[in-house]
Parts: structure tokens; sequence; C-alpha cells
């Protein structure tokens, strides 16, 4: 398929996508507008280093993105990723990791060290695949308290 075929029929599912409304949501709190699309509530994309490079940068890049809109992780061919409701993460037993074992309990700051530094409630390094978000304080307390409105 040419380039311009490609990019042509890119266009027409966005155009179809906007006439039936999607992409049109509210949001209640600036933590779910992070939470699905990158973006804050001043309307800034949030930057990020590392993660998939090249074809994150193709895509909406957001926590929804990779976790899934209910938080609780996603399978795909390239990567399996956790459940990250905040009970999953807070779990005094340890979190559930996507194989079935209990990991380790985060706090709210190893949650924050997390996303933005990628590293484990030990200060391992998370997989590459997990995006290094630069968000500031306050972007970071509204996604915590969005994440604890999602249920395990």
């Amino acid at each position: 398929m040419s380039k311009t075929r490609l990019l042509a029929g890119i266009g027409a599912l966005l155009t179809l996508a906007a006439a039936c409304g999607l992409g049109q949501r509210t949001y209640s709190s600036n933590g779910e507008r992070i939470f699905f699309t990158g973006i804050n509530s001043r309307g800034q994309r949030i930057a990020y280093e590392g993660g998939f490079g090249m074809m994150m940068g193709m895509m909406r890049v957001s926590c929804a993105g990779c976790h899934s809109g209910d938080g609780r992780g996603r399978r795909t061919m390239m990567f399996t990723t956790p459940n990250i409701t905040y009970s999953n993460l807070t779990d005094p037993e340890g979190m559930m990791e996507p194989n079935g074992e209990r990991g380790h309990t985060y706090t709210n700051e190893m949650i924050k060290r997390a996303i933005t530094e990628g590293l484990d409630a030990e200060g391992e390094p998370l997989d590459s695949a997990m995006p290094r978000w630069r968000m500031d304080d306050r972007d970071l307390n509204d996604l915590i308290e969005y994440l604890k409105t999602l249920h395990q």
C-alpha cells in the first residue's frame, strides 16, 4: 500500500471517529484526563522518555493506552502490562503481578517514582516499555487520586 493511501485511510478513520463523537469525552478530574490522554488540565501533553520510542510517538500515549481504561492491565503480542489500580499497587500482601505472583507493595512515593523514574518498589528498573513521564507534583498527585477510583 502506498504511503498516500495509508495516510488517506488514517484520515478517513479519524474523520469517522470525530463524526461518531469518539474522542470528545469530558473528564471529571485532571487525573482522569491524564490517565486517558496524557494531557493535563493546562492542555499540555505530558513529556516522557523511553517506552517504545518511535512507535509510541505515532500513538496517543497515555496510561490507559497500555494499562487499559480500567487500569487492570493488558496483554498484547509485544508485552503484558500490570494492573495499576491503586488497591492492587498498595495491597499489603503485595501487588498481584501479571504472572499471578505477588510483587512488592507500593506507597504513593513509590508509585510516583515508578511513573517518573521507571523504578519499582525495590528501586529496580521497570520494563523498558514503561515511559518515564515528566510530571509535576500536582499532576502526579491528581493521577494517583484517579488511580484510587479504579477498582481491581
